[in-house]
């Protein structure tokens, strides 16, 4: 495993960890959310917009964001490649183009400013990590989501190195594991002086799923580890950020 280059995380930190959750699952509100609140960690969550618009889970949205949980864009409509079954006609990535990519995100990100974000706080988490639109997928948008975002999580996993991360594309994990084997993700990220992402989808129900015991587990594993810098996606990308350009 890579060093972290040098890179002094805060607090006299080992390593910094983000805890992300996408498509805003009613797991996640089950779960997830009395879970970080009951262990005191802040995470960031990726909510398809469908999810953001219904009155009743704006409201909730609103509760999270103002408890200091972070809150991003995750599109309109959560285009992917057409090879997923569950892709609506007309919205797969291979019926975007960039002008249509464009304008759907920024759509995204005024509903997002309602949590009160500027717009140069926000990051970006890519639907089903995927990159390329057209036709054929044969355009790049990574450089359209760099321009908007202070930083955009993709799928592939492996751990973020400080000085060598392109913050179009951080790397993270998404898990299915139980609690040992979320844990053993961050002592990893501790022994190499890295930078963590786990990516969640449904906590304890719902799709590509841990339990509700693993994700707890996790949690108290973190609760005051010294060790290990828990925060926001975006605070840590920022940090990382400063410190290059500084």
């Amino acid at each position: 495993m890579r060093s972290n280059n040098g890179l002094s995380w805060p607090l006299g930190a080992k390593c910094a960890l983000s805890l992300t959750y996408d498509d805003g699952l009613a797991s996640q509100f089950k779960y997830a959310v009395p879970q970080l609140v009951q262990y005191g960690i802040k995470g960031t969550f990726f909510p398809s917009t469908w999810g953001l618009t219904n009155p009743e889970n704006f409201r909730i949205w609103n509760q999270i964001s103002s408890a200091g949980h972070e809150i991003g864009c995750h599109t309109l409509h959560h285009p992917c490649g057409n090879s997923f079954d569950f892709v609506k006609k007309g919205y797969s990535l291979q019926d975007y183009t960039l002008d249509r990519m464009e304008k759907e995100i920024m759509t995204n990100i005024e509903l997002i400013r309602e949590f009160g974000y500027k717009s140069k706080d926000l990051v970006f988490a890519y639907p089903c990590g995927q990159t390329a639109l057209g036709a054929r997928l044969e355009t790049d948008y990574k450089p359209l989501i760099e321009n908007m975002f202070i930083a955009a999580r993709g799928t592939k996993r492996d751990y973020a190195v400080p000085g060598n991360i392109l913050m179009n594309e951080v790397p993270c994990f998404g898990v299915e594991d139980d609690g040992q084997g979320l844990i053993n993700i961050v002592k990893e990220a501790e022994r190499t002086g890295t930078w963590a992402v786990i990516l969640f989808h449904g906590v304890g129900g719902d799709y590509i799923s841990v339990t509700a015991e693993a994700h707890a587990e996790l949690l108290g594993y973190l609760k005051d580890n010294k060790d290990v810098w828990t925060a926001q996606f975006g605070k840590v990308a920022q940090y990382i950020k400063n410190i290059n350009e500084g």
